[in-house]
């Protein structure tokens, strides 16, 4: 499979600043997913104590259990050659161009 036959993102999410969630490290070839934002519990690292606080988690729209993502703009991870995730979470629809 070569690069020009990988699923592509929307061009409508390229244009416009659209965000998309990415594993990293970020490489090509890597798949950008359709992202979602679940609440899960971190440690402060300053504590002394261990304490630990709820914070957003961007995660896969498709696997929102799975490890977290970094966010990318959709315009960024197409040009570095990201594939588009073909789950129906993320972009089902998506096609090479």
């Amino acid at each position: 499979m070569t690069a020009t036959t990988l699923p592509r993102l929307p061009r409508e999410m390229t244009v416009g600043g659209s965000s998309v969630a990415v594993r990293m490290p970020f490489a090509s070839g890597s798949v950008a997913h359709r992202p979602k934002t679940v609440q899960r519990e971190v440690a402060i690292p300053t504590s002394r104590w261990g304490a630990t606080r709820n914070a957003q988690i961007p995660v896969s729209a498709c696997a929102p259990d799975d490890d977290e993502c970094g966010l990318l703009t959709a315009a960024w991870a197409d040009h570095l050659g990201a594939q588009a995730c073909t789950e129906d979470a993320c972009f089902p629809d998506a096609v090479s161009r």
